[in-house]
C-alpha cells in the first residue's frame, strides 16, 4: 500500500491511480470490518488523498481517467450507502463508523467532482452532485467535520448556482427551488455547528422567500434543522434565541395543511411544542406563560391523558407565584396521573415528589391525594418498600405543626391498613412511624399540649403499628416518670402501652398513678379496666376495679352502682382462683383480696348508705347475693383454702344477716335464721380444728376464744333443735366431715347428736340409718381405738340393716382387725374380728361371707406374728 500514500506524482495519472486502488481496496471488506480497520493511520491516508483530490486540476486527466474515476467514486457511494445502512439494520455500531463513513463520502465525493469538473454541463450531472454535495454536507455536520462539510457546502452552492435561471427569465421547475432549498438549509446547518448565528439568521432570511414555493417533504427537512438548532441553544441555556428558532420551525411546520403532513412531520410538530414550553417555562414571564398554556393545550389535544402533557401542567402551575398557586388543579393533575399510569417503580417516586411538591403549598390537599394514593394503590401492592415511603411521607406531613384533625386523619388511614393488607403495616414503616409521632408526641407534652401529645401517644398503639416492636413502646413507657405521669390521659396511654408489653408491674403503677392523681372522677379507671378486659389481662382487670371501689367508698356517686361494682369484682377474682389456666403465681393473694372484697361489702351494708332517691344502696336482693355467695364459698372452699379465710368468709355472711329489714317473709327469717347456726357451727369447728392445731399457746387460746363468740357445738346443734330443720342438721354433718383436726371425741360426739337428730326429725329406716353409721364408722377408724370400737359394737346389734351396708361393714371391721394384728394389737384385733365375724353370721348370704373370714381367720398365727405378717389375713 505504500504507493498509496502518495497524494500526487510527476505522471498525473498516478493520483487517479491510486484512489481507485484505495477505493477497490476498501470495497473488498465488508463495511464493519473496514471500519473496525480504521484506524488512525488509515483514516489519515484516506483523508490525505482527499485533500489531493480537492486540489487537483481536472484538465490534465484523459476521458478514460474520468471515466475510470466517475466509476470508482459511484461504486464507493453506493458501497458505502449499502453497507451503512446494513449496519444500521443490524443494531450494532461499530466505534468509530461515523467517521469512516464521513471519509468515505467525501473520498467518493470529491472522486465525482474531479471527475466531472471540466466534461460534464448539462443540468442533470450537476443536480445530480449538487444532491450528492448536500448529502455529504450533512454527512459531515453530523460527525462534527466542520471543514469539510463548509467545503461540500460550498460545492453544492456553486452547482445550485449553475442551475439557476438567468436573472428575468421565469423559473417553473420545482425541483430547482427544492434543490435551492435544500441547499440553504444546509448552509444553515454549518452556520450553526460552526457557532456562527449570526450567519445563521442571514440564512433563514433568504430561506424564508423560498418557503412559500418548496414542497412538503423540504418543508419537514428545514423544520427539522431549525428544531435542531432551537433544541441545540436551549440546551446551553440560550433561552431566548432558542425560543425564536423554535417558534420559527413550529411556524414552518404549523403552516403545513394537515393532510400534507408526514408520521415523521407530526411527530416532529409535537416535538417543537414540547422543546418550546420547557423553554417559555424557563424564560417565565406572564406572556411565556401564556404561550406555554397555549402549547400544552395544543399537545394535551393530541396527546390527552399522557404523563408528557400532565407533568407540562404541574409544572406550569408551580411557576406560579404562591398567592394564585392553585392547589386543587395541582392535586387534581396528580390524580389524573395516578388513573393513566402504570405503577412501577419510577412512576411511584414521580408522584411521592409530586405530593410533597404540593405539601409545600397545600397541606391538606397534599395529605388528600397521599391518601387516595396511598389507600386503593400501595397497600394493595404489598410492596414493602413503597409502603414505607409512602406511610412515611403521610406520617411526617401529619406530624408537622398542623390542626387536631390531623391526627385524625393520620388514624383513619392506619384503619384501613388490616383490611387491605390482612396484616400490620412491615416493621420499618412502624418503626418510622413510632420515631416520628414520639417525637410529635414529646414535643406537644413539653409544650403543655397533654390533649394533643395523648391522641399522639394513643396513635401509637393502633393495631397496624404492632410490629414495630416491644423495644419502640419500651422507649415510650420508659420516658414517662412519676412526674410525667401525673397527667391522668398520659398514665393512661402509659398503662396501655404496658398492657401491650404484658409489663404487669408497669401497668399496676399507672393504675395508681391515676388513681391518686384523679380525685374524684374515675373515668381513666374505667377505660383501664375495658382495655385490660379486651386483652383478656383478668389479673390487671381486678387492680383497676379494686382501685374503683376504693375511690368509690370514699367518693360516693350517683352514676356509680357500688353493689354492682363489688359484684363484678368478686365474680372476676372467683373465676381465677377457678380457671385452671391461671398460674397459681397470680393466684397468689387473691383470695385475701377475695376476703376483703366482702369485709368491704359488709362494712358498705353495715352503713345503711342510700342513693339520691333515698332508696337504701343494698336491697333485700343485693343482702341475698352477698350473704349467700359468702356463705356458698365458705361451705365449697373449705378443705382447699386456709381455714382463717373460710372463717372471715362465715363471719362476712354472719355480719350481712342482722341487716335484713324485719318485714322480710317469714320463710326467708327462718333461711337467714337456718344459715346464721350453720355458719356459727361451721366457724366453730373450724376454730376448734385451728386450736387444736396451733402449737403457739397464745394464738390457740385466740382461737377457743373466738369459738365461743360462735358457741360450742353441742350448743348449736341443741339450738338447732329448736328449728327442727332436717338441712341444718345435714349441712353441720356435711361440716364437721370436711373440717380437718377436729378432736375425735367432739367429732364422734357432735357425729352422734346430728344423727340422733335427724332420727328424731326424720324417723327414717334402717336403710338411711345403716348409710349414717357407715359415714360415721369410716371417718372414726383413723382415731382413738375405743370410739370406732364403741361403735362397731353397737353396730353390730343392727341386724336388721341391708345387706350391702353391713357386708361393707362386716368386711371392713375384718381388715381393721388383720391390720390391727400387723401392729402387735392382738387384743384390739381379736375384739374386731369377733365383731365381725358376729355380723357375718347373720347375713343372707348361705354363710358364705363367714366361712370366707373364718378361714381368714384360722390363718393368723396368734404366737407367730411375722408369720402372720408375711402371709397376710385381709380379705
Amino acid at each position: 500500500m505504500d504507493d498509496l500514500k502518495t497524494p500526487s506524482a510527476a505522471n498525473r495519472g498516478q493520483l487517479v491511480d491510486a484512489v481507485i486502488r484505495l477505493s477497490s481496496h476498501l470495497r473488498t471488506l465488508s463495511f464493519a470490518h473496514a471500519a473496525e480497520l480504521a484506524t488512525e493511520k488509515l483514516n489519515d491516508d484516506i483523508d490525505s488523498q482527499v485533500q489531493a483530490l480537492k486540489t487537483h486540476d481536472a484538465r490534465p486527466l484523459t476521458a478514460e481517467h474520468r471515466t475510470q474515476l466517475t466509476a470508482a467514486g459511484l461504486d464507493l457511494w453506493n458501497w458505502g450507502t449499502r453497507e451503512r445502512r446494513r449496519v444500521d439494520s443490524d443494531g450494532s455500531v461499530p466505534p468509530g463508523t461515523g467517521k469512516f463513513f464521513c471519509l468515505v463520502r467525501l473520498l467518493s465525493f470529491s472522486m465525482l467532482v474531479l471527475a466531472r469538473q471540466t466534461d460534464d454541463h448539462s443540468q442533470r450531472s450537476i443536480l445530480h452532485l449538487e444532491q450528492l454535495a448536500i448529502k455529504t454536507t450533512r454527512t459531515c455536520i453530523a460527525t462534527k467535520e466542520i471543514e469539510s462539510g463548509l467545503w461540500a457546502l460550498q460545492k453544492a452552492v456553486e452547482y445550485n448556482g449553475r442551475l439557476q435561471p438567468p436573472q428575468g427569465s421565469p423559473s417553473g421547475n420545482g425541483s430547482l427551488t427544492s434543490s435551492q432549498f435544500e441547499v440553504k438549509c444546509s448552509t444553515l446547518r454549518v452556520a450553526w455547528k460552526g457557532d456562527r448565528m449570526d450567519v445563521a439568521d442571514h440564512v433563514y432570511g433568504k430561506l424564508e422567500s423560498l418557503v412559500p414555493n418548496i414542497d412538503a417533504v423540504s418543508a419537514e427537512k428545514t423544520a427539522d434543522a431549525l428544531f435542531e438548532i432551537g433544541r441545540d441553544l436551549a440546551q446551553k441555556k440560550n433561552l431566548a434565541l432558542a425560543g425564536k428558532w423554535l417558534e420559527r420551525a413550529y411556524e414552518l411546520i404549523n403552516a403545513l395543511e394537515l393532510g400534507q403532513l408526514s408520521r415523521d412531520a407530526i411527530e416532529l410538530r409535537l416535538a417543537i411544542s414540547q422543546t418550546l414550553i420547557q423553554v417559555y417555562l424557563e424564560i417565565g414571564g406572564p406572556d411565556y406563560m401564556s404561550r406555554a398554556e397555549n402549547h400544552i393545550a395544543y399537545v394535551e389535544s393530541e396527546l390527552g391523558d399522557k404523563l408528557i402533557v400532565l407533568l407540562f401542567r404541574t409544572e406550569l402551575l408551580l411557576r406560579s407565584p404562591n398567592e394564585t398557586f392553585d392547589s386543587e388543579a395541582y392535586a387534581d393533575i396528580i390524580r389524573r396521573m395516578m388513573r393513566s399510569i402504570d405503577m412501577t417503580e419510577s412512576s411511584f417516586n414521580l408522584l411521592i415528589h409530586h405530593i410533597r411538591k404540593l405539601d409545600v403549598r397545600n397541606r391538606p390537599a397534599a395529605i388528600s391525594v397521599l391518601d387516595d394514593f396511598f389507600l386503593p394503590n400501595i397497600l394493595g401492592s404489598q410492596q414493602e418498600q413503597w409502603i414505607d415511603k409512602a406511610i412515611m411521607l403521610r406520617t411526617y406531613i401529619a406530624t408537622r405543626d398542623g390542626p387536631p384533625e390531623f391526627v385524625q386523619g393520620l388514624e383513619v388511614v392506619l384503619d384501613k391498613v388490616l383490611p387491605c393488607m390482612g396484616k400490620p403495616l412491615p416493621v420499618n414503616a412502624a418503626v418510622g412511624m413510632h420515631t416520628l409521632i414520639w417525637k410529635k408526641a414529646d414535643a406537644d407534652f413539653s409544650q403543655g399540649e397533654f390533649c394533643s401529645a395523648a391522641k399522639w401517644y394513643n396513635l401509637a398503639l393502633h393495631p397496624a403499628l404492632e410490629q414495630s416492636g416491644p423495644s419502640n413502646l419500651g422507649e415510650i413507657l420508659q420516658a414517662m416518670n412519676d412526674d410525667t405521669l401525673k397527667e391522668p390521659m398520659t398514665a393512661y396511654l402509659a398503662f396501655r402501652v404496658a398492657l401491650k408489653q404484658e409489663d404487669a408491674d408497669s401497668a399496676l403503677r399507672c393504675l395508681n398513678q391515676i388513681s391518686e392523681t384523679s380525685s374524684t372522677g374515675s373515668e381513666c379507671l374505667y377505660a383501664c379496666c375495658l382495655e385490660a378486659q379486651q386483652v383478656q389481662d383478668k389479673i390487671t382487670t381486678i387492680k383497676a376495679l379494686q382501685l374503683i371501689v376504693h375511690k368509690r367508698r370514699s367518693h360516693l356517686s350517683s352514676s356509680i352502682h357500688l353493689p354492682a361494682l363489688l359484684r363484678v369484682l368478686i365474680r372476676l377474682e372467683v373465676s381465677v382462683l377457678t380457671d385452671e389456666k391461671e398460674s397459681n403465681r397470680e393466684k397468689e393473694g387473691m383470695v385475701e383480696d377475695l376476703c376483703n372484697i366482702f369485709k368491704a361489702a359488709a362494712d358498705e351494708i353495715q352503713k345503711e348508705r342510700r342513693d339520691c332517691k333515698s332508696d337504701k344502696l343494698f336491697t333485700v336482693e343485693e343482702l341475698d347475693w352477698f350473704c349467700k355467695n359468702a356463705y356458698n364459698l365458705g361451705l365449697e372452699k373449705t378443705m382447699i383454702w386456709d381455714a382463717r379465710h373460710i372463717i372471715s368468709m362465715l363471719e362476712c355472711c354472719l355480719s350481712i344477716l342482722p341487716s335484713y329489714p324485719p318485714d322480710i317473709p317469714a320463710q326467708k327469717a327462718n333461711d337467714n335464721s337456718l344459715r346464721a347456726m350453720f355458719c356459727n357451727f361451721m366457724a366453730a369447728t373450724v376454730l376448734l380444728a385451728l386450736a387444736r392445731s396451733n402449737d403457739n399457746t397464745e394464738s390457740r387460746l385466740q382461737d377457743y376464744l373466738d369459738m365461743r363468740s360462735h358457741d360450742d357445738l353441742k350448743s348449736i346443734v341443741l339450738k338447732a333443735k329448736a328449728g327442727q330443720s332436717l338441712s341444718a342438721y345435714q349441712a353441720m354433718a356435711d361440716c364437721i366431715l370436711r373440717c380437718e383436726s377436729v378432736p375425735p371425741q367432739v367429732l364422734y360426739q357432735t357425729m352422734r347428736d346430728l344423727i340422733n337428730q335427724i332420727w328424731a326429725l326424720e324417723n327414717f329406716g334402717n336403710e338411711k340409718l345403716a348409710k349414717y353409721m357407715r359415714c360415721l364408722l369410716k371417718v372414726t377408724l383413723p382415731m382413738e381405738h375405743g370410739i370406732p370400737l364403741n361403735l362397731i359394737d353397737e353396730i353390730s346389734s343392727k341386724k336388721q340393716f341391708p345387706f350391702m351396708e353391713l357386708e361393707w361393714i362386716t368386711i371392713t371391721a375384718f381388715n381393721h382387725g388383720v391390720d390391727l394384728f400387723g401392729l402387735h394389737e392382738d387384743e384390739l384385733s381379736k375384739a374386731w374380728i369377733s365383731h365381725a365375724l358376729t355380723i357375718a353370721h347373720y347375713l343372707p348370704d348361705g354363710g358364705e361371707l363367714e366361712r370366707q373370714l373364718q378361714e381368714k381367720h384360722t390363718k393368723l398365727k396368734w404366737d407367730d406374728v411375722p408369720a402372720a405378717q408375711a402371709r397376710g389375713g385381709s380379705i
